[in-house]
């Protein structure tokens, strides 16, 4: 799934001086450029234009797990409506990762499976890698009962 070179465009450079004001220590800046992300999101949105990308790229950046759960829950559906597997997959460990870090080790399993069914058929080993080692980090151990 292309990325328009407009909207690849202006969320890489926001991305990047998110990053680099949070290096900073700038934590002013960090918010505001969120902010400016996040109408950025809206605005393309709004014009038709929505893309996966989008937000996926803005929860990335959501300190709040849940917050980020419902972003990431509404790129899915543009992801697997267009057919894109790799941001399908992606998507799926992200979602992984955060429910893992609200404890909810039922929901991060089945989402981790989720994205290594997808990822399964991609070329993309980074993160076929990626997505074995949360399985790995994120097994349990045989209850002793």
């Amino acid at each position: 799934m292309k990325i328009p070179p407009d909207i690849h465009e202006r969320v890489a450079d926001l991305a990047a001086e998110i990053v680099n004001a949070g290096q900073a220590g700038d934590n002013r800046s960090s918010w505001a450029l969120y902010d400016e992300l996040r109408n950025y999101c809206e605005a393309v949105a709004s014009e038709g234009r929505d893309h996966p990308f989008l937000w996926e790229t803005l929860a990335d950046f959501t300190a709040d797990d849940q917050a980020a759960i419902a972003l990431y829950q509404r790129a899915l559906p543009l992801a697997v409506a267009a057919g894109a597997d790799e941001y399908s997959a992606s998507i799926h460990l992200a979602l992984a990762e955060r429910y893992a870090n609200l404890d909810a080790a039922q929901a991060a399993h089945d989402h981790a499976l989720q994205a290594d069914a997808i990822a399964r058929g991609t070329d993309d080993l980074p993160l076929r890698q990626a997505i074995s080692q949360f399985l790995l980090d994120h097994s349990q151990p045989p209850s002793e009962d």
